[in-house]
């Protein structure tokens, strides 16, 4: 059976359907580009009641308004405000998608975020800073790009569309003005607290191995549960991305297996335990996979080889 007879290969034909095949990072910002747009209705973004009851406050925070660490990193105070953080997350998310899954880096977002939010909180109360409200997915984006500087250090980002420049660089320039910006040395209308408390976030998440999503262990059941999981169909080009073992198997396995002599009897054990190997590297990701997992995925990388001979 090629991998194009399985089922969750199989493409859906609704709206739905080929907006879930864009990924959680195009949900997410679709979301805040929504919310955006409800804050443009009254006038001014900044003017608008979704600020009023979302932004970022320690002192409302303090009185009890907990929603408070939460709701800022989907509003904005301008167009360019969205655009960038939006242009970043879109750049960075999408391919920590790929390495976490889709369960794994929502979460990894939405607690990014949060996490920012708290580290500020605490600053304040500190003594640190001083209590100015707040919105901006900026803690949640600078999460995401600390780790993505962890994984691809010397992709080259282009600053101001103009100028190639590689991760890790960046990521260090903005951490240092952030710094500089927290202890005074630079003015301006920036939550330099929110934005360290993403990176620190991020860089927690990325050296501890942390993931979040064994936090809800039945959501893993429920995954491995399902009868017929989708793997989302991954163009030729970005096969070539992914290791040795896991590119041999998908381009193996995608080819009709043609038949089997007396000598070479059938694997149907190692078949359905590649058909789930592969429905977790599509739902949480390569990372999610353990030694026992990759070793299957070489044997049977090995077995396709030796059919086409």
């Amino acid at each position: 059976m090629g991998i194009q007879d399985r089922d969750y290969y199989r493409e859906g034909s609704s709206f739905l359907d080929a907006w879930n095949r864009q990924g959680v990072t195009v949900w997410l910002i679709a979301i805040t580009c929504g919310v955006f747009f409800g804050q443009c209705i009254t006038g001014h973004p900044m003017m608008s009641p979704l600020v009023g009851i979302g932004r970022y406050d320690p002192q409302l925070v303090q009185d009890g308004e907990f929603w408070r660490l939460f709701t800022p990193m989907f509003l904005h105070a301008s167009l360019w405000h969205l655009f960038w953080n939006m242009l970043a997350l879109y750049f960075v998310g999408t391919r920590l998608e790929d390495v976490y899954g889709r369960s794994e880096f929502v979460a990894f977002y939405l607690c990014a975020g949060i996490f920012a939010q708290v580290f500020s909180f605490l600053a304040w109360s500190s003594g640190l800073m001083l209590g100015n409200p707040s919105i901006g997915a900026s803690g949640a984006v600078s999460a995401a790009m600390v780790v993505y500087a962890f994984h691809y250090p010397h992709q080259k980002l282009y600053l101001y569309f103009l100028i190639p420049v590689p991760v890790w660089l960046l990521v260090i320039v903005y951490l240092c003005s952030d710094m500089l910006g927290a202890f005074g040395a630079i003015n301006g209308p920036i939550a330099y607290f929110v934005h360290l408390g993403g990176a620190f976030f991020g860089a927690f998440y990325y050296q501890l191995g942390w993931r979040l999503i064994d936090l809800f262990p039945g959501s893993r059941r429920t995954a491995r549960a399902r009868s017929s999981p989708r793997l989302r169909v991954v163009p030729a080009d970005a096969i070539e991305d992914t290791p040795t073992p896991v590119r041999s198997a998908v381009e193996s396995a995608s080819r009709a297996p043609e038949p089997r002599t007396a000598s070479e009897p059938g694997d149907d054990s190692l078949e359905k335990r590649l058909d789930q190997v592969l429905a977790k590297v599509s739902k949480f990701g390569q990372g999610s996979l353990t030694p026992e997992e990759r070793e299957i995925l070489f044997k049977a990388s090995e077995l396709y080889k030796k059919r086409r001979k």
